[in-house]
């Protein structure tokens, strides 16, 4: 039947992810989205960290139609049955694919996407799996073209599509790298990114469960539960606004704000999970660098990032794609480099 047909074509086996499982494990549905008609689209997975914590967000590949008619891709994800169809239905072939960050949950699906279109070429940022391990591109299953940043080994859409690197010193005892690529489509003034600054929509994307959102909007969901049991950050104390079940709309808004948070800054306080607005609005509406990146990497490098982000701001794009979040029906450049400000 055709439940049946569309589980199969969602089936994706995905049992790996540090330090957390990334879900889902078993099946991943793909939606599409036409940015902008005839030249870009966005295709879109659920992705979690696992436990049933209400961490999950959206995870976006880009497609971009080259002049010939060609795709360039951005950021690919799994690439289901659904997935590839879906790609059909652009139209065109898949003839580049960038991998354009050296973070897990965007590289994890590299390998499986170029085994899907064996004739795509491949071009990756550097300093792949540095962390945990200094593994090679190959043990891993990347065969790329090419690495992008690399001056002796232009790609052969630089013409179409320009790029700027943000490729840091290595964190953790040498251990870690972060490194993101920027690219501005010139015929579009498309400006892709992919972790360094995300859209904090009023309304989550499309592919993320409303029951899911519903559930973690109520007090009574398992990570509410949980967080006051275990007393953490006080969070046992902490009156909340026991949203009754007769008002879903305002659960989902409610199980939005707390995503929202839990994606961005993976371990907030209690009192701002219990109670989410304040925190909510104060990132709501426009571009923000995720605090667990600020944090993690890009206190360390102000300088260097804050470089980065006026060069990507000079191109005036006209519309921003960001990897994760919604993606704003308008935003400039200079909305982007205002995420920047610290």
């Amino acid at each position: 039947d055709d439940a049946t047909a569309t589980a199969r074509k969602r089936r994706y086996v995905n049992v790996t992810g540090f330090p957390f499982p990334l879900t889902p494990v078993l099946r991943r549905k793909t939606t599409m989205e036409t940015i902008v008609p005839g030249r870009v689209w966005a295709l879109e997975q659920e992705q979690g960290i696992g436990f049933g914590l209400g961490v999950t967000t959206n995870v976006r590949m880009t497609v971009v139609r080259m002049r010939d008619g060609a795709l360039w891709v951005h950021d690919p994800i799994a690439p289901t049955e659904e997935c590839v169809e879906l790609l059909a239905k652009i139209g065109g072939e898949v003839k580049y694919c960038c991998l354009s960050t050296t973070q897990y949950e965007h590289k994890i699906f590299a390998p499986a996407f170029t085994r899907a279109f064996p004739k795509c070429e491949l071009w990756i940022a550097p300093g792949q799996f540095s962390f945990p391990l200094p593994l090679p591109n190959a043990f891993l299953g990347l065969f790329p073209k090419g690495t992008l940043g690399d001056s002796r080994n232009p790609p052969p859409w630089s013409d179409e599509i320009e790029s700027e690197l943000l490729y840091l010193p290595p964190l953790f005892w040498h251990n870690y790298t972060y490194c993101e690529c920027a690219f501005y489509h010139k015929d579009t003034s498309s400006l892709l990114v992919t972790d360094a600054a995300v859209y904090v929509g009023e309304n989550a994307p499309g592919i993320i469960p409303e029951d899911d959102l519903e559930s973690l909007g109520s007090d009574d969901c398992f990570t509410i539960r949980l967080l006051k049991l275990g007393n953490y950050r006080g969070g046992r104390n902490i009156a909340s606004p026991q949203i009754p079940a007769s008002q879903r709309e305002a659960r989902v808004s409610n199980g939005w704000m707390r995503m929202a948070l839990f994606s961005l800054f993976i371990a907030p306080d209690a009192k701002n999970i219990l109670n989410p607005e304040r925190s909510f609005r104060g990132m709501a509406g426009k571009f923000v660098v995720s605090p667990i990146v600020f944090n993690v990497v890009f206190q360390f490098y102000r300088e260097e990032v804050a470089a980065w982000a006026e060069k990507v701001s000079r191109w005036n794009a006209e519309r921003v794609i960001a990897s994760h979040f919604p993606v704003p029906e308008s935003a400039s450049s200079a909305d982007f480099l205002r995420a920047f400000d610290f």
